[in-house]
């Protein structure tokens, strides 16, 4: 079994990868690629996010500077397959 999550870079998925890891499902994160998830609506939204993404620790730039919210990949899957098709060569493929 695959579990594929598209998360916005304003939240953080490690909650969902530990209830994952009972099940022997191992969570990679694909950090080189991103994808717009939509426009900010408001005047409110690029400082959150900005200030969200910052705060988790990964660079707004130029990402959410651009007037978009974006997601981050993270794939959970057992350890034979990640060795099978690393992640890597999966996020090249879109």
């Amino acid at each position: 079994m695959w579990v594929a999550a598209f998360v916005l870079r304003t939240h953080s998925h490690r909650r969902i990868a530990e209830c994952l890891e009972p099940y022997g499902l191992r969570t990679e994160k694909a950090a080189t690629r991103t994808f717009p998830q939509r426009r900010f609506t408001s005047r409110q939204e690029p400082r959150y996010a900005i200030d969200a993404v910052t705060a988790a620790g990964e660079d707004p730039q130029p990402r959410e500077t651009h007037a978009y919210f974006h997601t981050t990949p993270y794939l959970s899957r057992s350890a034979a397959d990640a060795a099978e098709a690393p992640l890597v060569t999966l996020v090249q493929a879109f």
